[in-house]
């Protein structure tokens, strides 16, 4: 099925039951790019199967991090998670591409073979969500990484991965519930990448100055550069959320809320992952590009 732009998903949800449009949103979407060749991502373990170990414990119900009854709207996604997991009431979906004792994977909107999504068995609200950095939290990223490999079901069909998150902005953002998607990085990107490589630190004390411009994409396709603080790991064994409230926000005196990030593979050297953070107001040198809220500058969809 095509996708629902994402203003059009907003104001259709308002008017059709959640059982009847769930079949075909999908979140945060804008247009991208597109590509097919299949290329050399790393192997990977696989990821958990339904009835592995127990689910983590969730968050105490709040405004910051939501509540299980929240639905429709802008809990459309949430509603999604629970009709895969049969904990409510609704038509079955081919698109729960696999349902764990911690999170679902589901088909992203646009219909692509690189557009899905991971999205937690938890009422968790988005990256704003104090949880997702304690040690109760599952590694949703490590399972993202996991589910978008060769033979899962949520394989991204794509040269190379590229895994994100999007700040809590309303008008960016369009479903509260947590979600990352799984997608494939533009073109170029990986290059630029490369070729900051050696002034890009893998000390996460040094995160926070650790600014990078990129060319990304605009919605229509267009080339736009935005800044981002970049750091090198070696694995995604790290909770990454963690590793984003003590390295960054908290040194800054940022807000969660304000935050992406994403993931990619670094092609170059001993390997590991790219991770990128940025938000819209990322202090920069005079002369670069400012930051964003929004990984769809990096990530391709469609």
């Amino acid at each position: 099925m095509g996708a629902i732009p994402r203003r059009q998903f907003v104001r259709l949800s308002g008017t059709a039951g959640a059982t009847g449009l769930l079949g075909l949103m999908g979140a945060d979407r804008v247009l991208a790019d597109g590509g097919h060749a299949d290329g050399g991502q790393p192997p990977a373990p696989p990821p958990s199967e339904p009835g592995g170990p127990g689910a983590a414990a969730c968050p105490t119900p709040s405004q910051l991090c939501g509540y299980p009854a929240d639905t429709g709207g802008r809990y459309d996604l949430w509603d999604r998670v629970q009709v895969c997991e049969g904990t409510k009431t609704g038509p079955p979906f081919p698109q729960c591409l696999r349902t764990t004792p911690t999170y679902v994977v589901l088909n992203g909107g646009s219909g692509s073979n690189h557009d899905f999504l991971l999205v937690p068995s938890c009422r968790i609200s988005g990256i704003e969500c104090p949880f997702i950095t304690t040690t109760n939290a599952p590694n949703y990223w490590l399972e993202a990484w996991n589910n978008a490999q060769p033979g899962q079901p949520a394989h991204v069909v794509y040269p190379h991965i590229g895994l994100g998150i999007n700040s809590a902005d309303p008008t960016i953002r369009m479903q509260d519930q947590l979600h990352i998607h799984l997608a494939g990085i533009h073109s170029g990107i990986q290059t630029q990448l490369n070729n900051h490589d050696s002034t890009i630190t893998n000390n996460p004390s040094r995160w926070r100055d650790q600014v990078v411009p990129i060319w990304g994409l605009t919605s229509t396709g267009q080339p736009a550069p935005r800044s981002y603080r970049v750091l090198h790991v070696a694995n995604l064994n790290e909770n990454l959320f963690r590793l984003l409230l003590d390295s960054v926000v908290r040194p800054t005196g940022a807000t969660m809320a304000a935050q992406i990030l994403a993931v990619t593979p670094r092609l170059v050297g001993s390997g590991g992952f790219y991770v990128l953070n940025s938000e819209p107001g990322l202090s920069v040198a005079p002369g670069q590009p400012g930051g964003t809220g929004t990984v769809d500058f990096l990530l391709a969809y469609a």
